[in-house]
């Protein structure tokens, strides 16, 4: 009797010892395999069916690392709009996975593949980096340790809340204005409801067949004088601003979670939304550049909202972003005689030194989204290659068949021979190749 009844204490022991594991909306979500393929690149996806929290593995994977040709490329990019009488700030959503609890982190398995401090700190430590080239950013990832946490991002869907847009842009307006610390969102009362259907929901229901419910959560109510599409922001005054984003600040098409209506707000002026779902790093950036409206003076500030999934580090999307400004400002375009241009690479034997040039533009008539690649190649033979990438989200107005790049901060600089591809592209008669100076 006293073996048996030492057998089943020891029994409990142990399952009072092995954590609470978390219930997943099924098992196909943690099989890469198993989800539809637009997924698979993101996933495995974990879940919490209890407490509704889903993440995919490309979250924790988020690399902040800022390079010096990348950081060099801010200091000219900030430089460009300054030229133009605007400031350009940064609202960097911080990483999704720092906001949800560490208790649901622990029993969704992911304790052992996610490094919490590693992720904020890559984060702080890049928006740092911003601060130092003279981007003002705010560091929001200092959230994830206030007691609205949980309240920044949905648990079933990748964007912000509008919870987390109000207060992202009330410290934006706090790190512009030289402030440091948490900041609290000016008095706005969160009295309307927002429901999101969430695209991870749709997931879950091509997955696992059933379809998790919508998330209802608070909406602030802003005064009507803040945005552009507003009747009344031609007469409300104060600084006009331009918020250049991507699906964070256009869900659905248009600003779901109030993005412009909250920087409106805490900035006191009135906001034009150049946001475009889909536009990735380049897209919004170079439609609006552009469309001129920075050349004719129109705003004092230009707000860049970036994702957590596509931070401001990407260096061939930063030349070309900066090749779009100084191909608005270039005084000489010296021409270059090529072939056409396509799938298969088209040489260019042309000598020159890259200091003397600010940078190169490329017109592909006809061709105005896609992804063409740039291949620099010196006298000693080394390689430096660019892609540059025009979005088909763009609206078709705003397309153009110029492909700029910047050849600022190259480590070349004595250019013997370029090389051009139009990926997947018929070759294109009448391409012409230009040296912008």
């Amino acid at each position: 009797m006293k073996t048996l009844l030492a057998k089943v204490v020891l029994a409990t022991s142990i399952v009072l010892a092995t954590p609470v594991l978390a219930t997943p909306y099924c098992a196909g979500l943690e099989n890469v395999e198993s989800l539809p393929k637009k997924y698979q690149k993101r996933g495995p996806f974990y879940s919490d069916a209890e407490t509704g929290w889903i993440i995919g593995a490309d979250q924790l994977k988020a690399d902040f690392a800022v390079s010096e040709e990348a950081t060099e490329l801010w200091r000219l990019i900030a430089a460009e709009f300054k030229t133009r009488g605007a400031q350009l700030v940064v609202l960097a959503a911080p990483p999704r996975p720092l906001f949800v609890p560490e208790d649901v982190v622990e029993t969704m398995g992911l304790d052992g593949g996610f490094d919490r401090r590693a992720l904020s700190q890559g984060f702080s430590d890049y928006i740092a980096a911003l601060n130092q080239a003279g981007i003002v950013a705010p560091d929001l990832s200092v959230l994830a340790a206030s007691d609205v946490s949980t309240s920044i991002y949905f648990k079933r869907d990748t964007h912000w809340t509008p919870r987390g847009a109000a207060l992202s842009a009330a410290y934006l307006r706090s790190a512009m204005a030289g402030s440091a610390g948490r900041e609290a969102l000016p008095e706005v009362p969160f009295s309307a409801d927002y429901s999101e259907k969430g695209s991870l929901s749709v997931l879950v229901e091509q997955v696992c067949g059933e379809r998790p419910r919508p998330e209802t959560v608070p909406a602030p109510v802003f005064a009507k004088r803040g945005t552009a599409s507003d009747l009344l922001s031609q007469e409300a005054g104060g600084p006009r601003i331009a918020l250049v984003g991507t699906s964070f600040s256009d869900r659905y098409q248009r600003d779901a979670y109030q993005v412009a209506d909250a920087l409106a707000h805490v900035l006191d002026g009135t906001v034009e939304n150049h946001a475009v779902t889909g536009g990735g790093l380049v897209g919004s950036m170079t439609a609006f550049i552009g469309s001129g409206a920075l050349d004719r003076g129109q705003f004092q500030t230009v707000v860049w909202e970036s994702p957590y999934t596509a931070a401001l580090t990407q260096v061939d999307g930063l030349r070309q972003i900066l090749g779009a400004l100084q191909g608005q400002s270039a005084t000489h375009h010296t021409p270059v005689k090529i072939g056409p241009v396509g799938d298969a690479w088209t040489g260019i034997s042309h000598a020159f030194d890259a200091v003397a040039y600010s940078g190169l533009e490329i017109e592909t008539p006809g061709r105005s989204i896609g992804t063409l690649v740039v291949e620099l190649i010196d006298h000693s033979g080394e390689k430096t290659r660019i892609k540059l990438i025009k979005s088909e989200r763009i609206d078709p107005a705003q397309r153009s068949d110029r492909w700029q790049v910047a050849l600022a901060a190259l480590e070349m600089t004595d250019i013997a021979r370029i090389k051009l591809r139009l990926v997947g592209q018929e070759a294109t008669p009448g391409t012409e190749l230009r040296l912008l100076h």
